[in-house]
């Protein structure tokens, strides 16, 4: 399947707005986090999620006939416009609670803890709506639990290192900078666990009989060898992707710098800006490859 660029950054960014206002209802909850830092961060998560929207419109050529799908509950389109709508109505509201905290007001008494539970409800099912709209049954590698399992993952350590750098850049309290380092460590050994496991589910992916297909408007074209295609993040054409872009940069080197973030505080700004864009680099492979594995059914009836 052909790589959808603009859907490729629409996920990662998501993602990383997602995970980023989950950990940030958390620290709320927690009564962690300056009025500083979380304006901060509501101000990194709208600008993400414009991002993110705007690459949505991107992948359509014709994007005035958006609202044809919005009909249609079911549609990808439909659940990511509720997705981003659900959002912003979540950040307004913090920001709104945030407007009402004084400017002297300590840290664990700025919003109500139900406030910071909407973001976490919100940032956890903003997860479940980015895996479930790409959810194919028609494309095996897309219709299983390792496409649930890797946004999550995506989400996590995206939200981790991002909201990690924002608290540095911010000057936040030595204690949230440390933990919010080792949660991105964590984060990093998750990501690149659940990478792994859905390389390693790919390759056991039934193709029973494949017939030749013959391409119409390309009749040369090569029998598809989708068992082939499967196998190809863990040995194969897309093994750099896999291996060196998404379980390496992407994840362990995120890992790495929250280690080094967690024991040396005073070299988080770095690390977490190395992190993050490795991180996001590493989430762009990832995506590629799952549209590389992407392969149809259609194709072999």
């Amino acid at each position: 399947m052909d790589v959808q660029y603009p859907l490729v950054f629409f996920t990662l960014f998501i993602c990383l707005v997602s995970g980023m206002f989950l950990l940030q209802g958390c620290l709320l909850v927690a009564g962690k986090g300056t009025k500083r830092f979380h304006a901060a961060m509501l101000a990194v998560e709208f600008a993400g999620l414009v991002i993110g929207g705007l690459c949505s419109f991107f992948h359509l050529h014709h994007w005035e006939r958006i609202f044809n799908g919005f009909g249609h509950l079911t549609s990808g389109i439909t659940q990511e416009l509720i997705g981003i709508v659900v959002m912003v109505i979540g950040l307004a509201v913090v920001f709104g609670m945030l407007r009402k905290a004084g400017d002297g007001a300590p840290s664990g008494k700025l919003v109500p803890a139900w406030v910071g539970i909407v973001a976490i409800v919100i940032g956890v099912a903003m997860g479940f709506v980015c895996a479930h709209s790409y959810y194919m049954p028609a494309r095996p590698a897309w219709a299983n639990a390792t496409l649930y399992l890797y946004y999550y993952a995506s989400e996590f350590v995206l939200g981790a290192v991002g909201t990690w750098l924002v608290a540095a850049a911010c000057k936040e309290d030595e204690g949230v900078v440390r933990t919010l380092a080792k949660l991105s460590c964590i984060a990093g050994i998750v990501s690149a666990a659940a990478i792994v496991v859905a390389g390693v589910y790919y390759t056991t992916i039934p193709f029973n009989e494949v017939g030749i297909a013959f391409h119409t408007t390309d009749p040369t074209a090569p029998a598809a060898d989708p068992q082939g295609t499967l196998a190809s993040p863990l040995a194969g054409a897309n093994a750099l992707l896999f291996w060196g872009g998404s379980v390496v940069l992407g994840s362990l080197v995120a890992a790495v710098c929250g280690f080094f973030g967690w024991k040396k505080p005073i070299a988080s700004l770095p690390a977490s800006a190395v992190a993050l864009v490795c991180a996001l680099v590493g989430g762009v492979c990832f995506r590629i490859v799952l549209y590389a594995v992407g392969v149809s059914f259609y194709l072999y009836f």
